[in-house]
């Protein structure tokens, strides 16, 4: 089970004992994406994952940045006492985890990179900015039933999603300027030409069958760390939390080996 802690406005949830592995979420942020995942592989670890800044219960005020985030995890770990960690980032905490990587190798052991991307592409830039668009015209209940519609695979959500009301009108969710700041944020991190510097055991992860981030960004992201391993998965964009298992048993046979 999950403890919830504080430490200087960020909020985290811990579970587990050994080695510490830190879970960073997506675009939204919230630690709780992790729980189904956290559940598996807190028999072998300490499951660390947060809130971002300024997102969820983490009241810390920030500038919505990569490197505010990765300092984020680096603080959560000083309050744990944790030299050092292995680092999963998803979607947007995949960049995250590439800056925790690159700017403090020192407290980075190994490293997953699921549902990630290197920069940004046209596509992207294009799908993103009708994101963001959806978001300022149409509301956050109309920006989740998109994000709900486009990240999980349509089995999962006709079974899981798709029995509760899908409501369109509304701007009650979260704060909207929030996210379109995160959304900017996104669309100008490129740190592409430094990733052949990343040393660590690196396990990237992507799904063929993701519509938001399509897997030949994960085939470009492990093409340019030297010691990548690319696996296939299946589920949508939010593969971790369509089937936790299979993405626990990855996770923890690339830990292991």
């Amino acid at each position: 089970m999950m403890e919830g802690r504080t430490t200087s406005g960020i909020h985290y949830e811990v579970a587990g004992s050994g080695d510490a592995l830190v879970c960073i979420s997506g675009l939204g942020g919230l630690a709780s994406f992790w729980r189904p995942v956290a559940a598996l592989l807190a028999s072998g670890y300490r499951v660390i994952s947060f809130d971002h800044p300024g997102v969820g219960r983490s009241t810390r005020d920030a500038d919505q940045r990569i490197p505010a985030i990765a300092q984020a995890a680096l603080d959560v770990l000083d309050a744990e006492g944790v030299i050092h960690a292995h680092f999963v980032g998803h979607s947007t905490g995949s960049l995250v985890a590439q800056t925790l990587a690159l700017d403090h190798q020192r407290r980075c052991r190994k490293l997953v990179l699921s549902g990630g991307w290197v920069k940004p592409d046209r596509r992207f830039r294009d799908l993103f900015d009708l994101r963001r668009r959806m978001l300022e015209q149409l509301g956050t209940r109309a920006y989740s039933a998109f994000s709900r519609l486009g990240g999980y695979d349509a089995q999962w959500y006709e079974h899981n999603v798709a029995s509760l009301p899908l409501q369109f009108d509304g701007d009650d969710e979260f704060d909207k300027q929030t996210v379109v700041n995160r959304i900017e944020m996104l669309l100008s991190y490129d740190r592409a030409g430094e990733l052949a510097l990343i040393d660590k055991d690196t396990l990237v992860v992507g799904a063929r069958d993701d519509f938001i981030v399509p897997f030949h960004h994960s085939e470009d992201l492990a093409q340019r760390i030297p010691k990548a391993t690319l696996v296939e998965a299946q589920g949508g964009h939010f593969f971790p939390q369509v089937d936790p298992q299979a993405f626990a048993s990855r996770i923890g046979a690339f830990l292991d080996r």
